[in-house]
C-alpha cells in the first residue's frame, strides 16, 4: 500500500542500477537542483531515473537535504507524496542518508517519517532515533517515537528513555504505544500504564492495549483488553475505531469480532477511515476476502484492495467477478492491477478470459502484456482466449508481445500439433533476436514446448 516516506538518503545510496539519466556526458547531465525537482514528476519513470542519476552522482547531503528540504516545504501535498514514495522505493540502503538528515533541524521531521515507514530495515537509525527522542524539539519527537515502534527489536535498549515520555502529555500515547510495539517495559512504566486504564479516553484504550501486549502470556489480562477494545469498535470517533480495530489485530483477536465494524468502516465515505479498515483487512487473510470485494467498489482504495486480493494468490478467487469489471474502468492503474492480480490466483479466475481477452486486444502497453501473461497462468481453462492471442501474435510489431502470446498459448495448449505449429516461429525469431531477455526467454519456452509435444 502507499504510505508515506520520505528522502535525503539518495546521496549516500549504494546501487549498482544506472538508469539513462546517468548515461548522459558530462555536459550534458542534469543539474542536482534539476535532478531533486525530478523526483517530483508525475511520471514515475522520470522519478526513478532522477534518483538513479542522483545516487550516479554522489553529492552529498550537503548538497541535496536542502534542495530536498525546501521542496518538500513548498510543494502542494500529492507532490509531496510523489517525492517522498520516491525515495521509499529506495529502501533499506536510504538508511544512512536518513540518519544524516535526522541532524538536519528541518530535515529530521520528513527523515523520522520514511524511517518509520522502513521498519526493521532501518534498526541501524535507532541510536539517532533515541538521540532526537532525548534532545530534539517539538513534534519531531513524536515522530522519532513512533519511528522506534516500527522497529521494536532495535529499539527495546531504549526503553527506559522512552518511559520517561509517559509525563509528558504531549508524548504520553505514542510513548504508551512504543512500549506496547517492543512488549516490553519498566515496571514503573507498567505501574502508571496500570493507573492509566482506570480513566477514560485514548491514553486509556491504548494502555489497556500496551500492556496485553507486555504480557502476552496473561490469558485473562488479554482477554480483557480484547473485550474493551472490541467495545469500542462501534465508537463515533474514526481515531479510535482505527486504534481498536489496529490493537485487536495484533491481540489476535477472533476475525469475526472484526468483520462488521470493518464493514461500516468500509461504506464511510473518509478516505482515511476506509484506509484504516483496508490495513486491518490485509492482517486477516481468506478471512477478509468478502469485505475486500467490497472495497473494490470505492476508487479511493480500489488500488490498495487489489493488492491485498493479490498477496492472497488462489485465495482470492471468490473476488475474480469484481476483478474482471476493473479492467474495463476508466483508472490505467487500477486495471493493469487487477489483470496481474487475475494472473496470481491462476485457473480459478477463468470467469475474467472474455474481459482479459479484450484487453489484449484493445489495451494500451503493459495492459495488453500483462493480459497474455495472466491468461497463460490461468492455463487451459483460458482456451476461449486462443482466437484473440493468436491474432494479437500475428498482427502486433511488437516482439516481446509476439513471444508473450506464444508463451500463453502454450500454457494453455501446449500438447496440441496445431498451437506447436502455430507459435513455433515467433519462438524461432526470438531466438534468433539481438535481446537476451527474449533469447532466453524463447529458450524456456522450446523446452516446455518439447516437454508438451511428446
Amino acid at each position: 500500500m502507499i504510505r508515506l516516506a520520505t528522502l535525503f538518503a539518495l546521496t549516500v545510496l549504494t546501487s549498482a542500477t544506472w538508469l539513462p539519466f546517468a548515461a548522459a556526458d558530462e555536459a550534458a547531465k542534469p543539474s542536482v537542483d534539476a535532478l531533486v525537482q525530478a523526483t517530483a514528476n508525475a511520471d514515475p519513470t522520470v522519478r526513478r531515473k532522477a534518483i538513479a542519476a542522483l545516487i550516479a552522482s554522489n553529492p552529498g547531503p550537503k548538497v541535496t537535504i536542502p534542495l530536498f528540504t525546501k521542496l518538500l516545504e513548498d510543494s502542494d501535498p500529492a507532490v509531496r507524496l510523489r517525492v517522498m514514495n520516491a525515495i521509499a522505493d529506495a529502501g533499506s540502503p536510504a538508511v544512512p542518508g536518513l540518519t544524516e538528515a535526522l541532524k538536519n533541524d528541518k530535515a529530521a521531521f520528513w527523515a523520522c517519517l520514511i524511517l518509520r515507514e522502513l521498519g526493521p530495515k532501518a534498526a541501524d537509525a535507532a541510536p539517532a532515533l533515541a538521540n532526537v527522542l532525548e534532545n530534539g524539539k517539538g513534534e519531531i519527537r513524536r515522530e522519532a517515537l513512533l519511528s522506534l515502534a516500527a522497529m521494536p527489536k532495535a529499539a527495546e535498549q531504549y526503553t527506559d528513555l522512552i518511559a520517561k515520555q509517559l509525563d509528558d502529555e504531549q508524548l504520553q500515547i505514542a510513548a504508551v504505544y512504543t512500549l506496547g510495539r517492543i512488549g516490553k517495559m519498566p515496571e514503573d512504566a507498567t505501574q502508571q500504564l496500570r493507573a492509566n486504564t482506570r480513566k477514560k479516553g485514548m491514553l486509556s484504550l491504548v494502555s489497556v492495549w500496551a500492556l496485553a501486549r507486555s504480557n502476552p502470556a496473561d490469558k485473562q489480562m488479554n482477554q480483557e483488553a480484547i473485550q474493551r477494545l472490541a467495545a469500542e469498535l462501534s465508537s463515533p470517533y474514526p481515531l479510535v475505531r482505527a486504534m481498536a480495530s489496529q490493537g485487536l489485530v495484533s491481540l489476535k483477536a477472533p476475525p469475526e469480532l472484526l468483520k462488521q465494524a470493518i464493514k461500516s468502516d468500509l461504506s464511510m465515505a473518509e478516505v482515511p477511515v476506509v484506509r484504516n479498515a483496508l490495513n486491518v483487512l490485509a492482517t486477516m487473510g481468506p478471512d477478509a476476502i468478502e469485505l475486500l470485494t467490497e472495497a473494490l467498489q470505492h476508487p479511493s482504495v480500489q488500488y490498495d484492495a487489489v493488492l491485498i486480493i493479490g498477496d492472497m494468490g488462489p485465495k482470492g478467487a471468490s473476488a475474480t467477478a469484481a476483478l474482471a469489471k476493473l479492467i474495463d474502468g476508466d483508472n490505467v492503474r487500477v486495471a493493469n492491477e487487477a489483470v496481474v492480480t487475475l494472473g496470481k490466483i491462476g485457473p480459478d479466475a477463468n470467469a475474467a478470459v472474455p474481459q482479459l481477452a479484450k484487453a489484449l486486444e484493445n489495451g494500451q502497453g503493459t495492459i495488453a502484456h500483462n493480459s497474455a501473461l495472466t491468461l497463460g497462468r490461468i492455463g487451459p481453462a483460458a482456451k476461449a482466449a486462443q482466437p484473440a492471442l493468436v491474432k494479437t501474435m500475428q498482427n502486433t510489431k511488437d516482439a516481446s508481445m509476439r513471444l508473450l502470446c506464444a508463451w500463453a498459448l502454450v500454457h494453455i495448449d501446449g500438447d496440441s500439433e496445431a498451437t506447436q505449429k502455430e507459435v513455433s516461429p515467433v519462438v524461432a525469431a526470438a531466438a534468433k533476436s539481438d535481446n537476451p531477455v527474449l533469447q532466453k526467454a524463447a529458450s524456456e519456452l522450446l523446452e516446455k514446448m518439447k516437454s508438451s509435444g511428446k
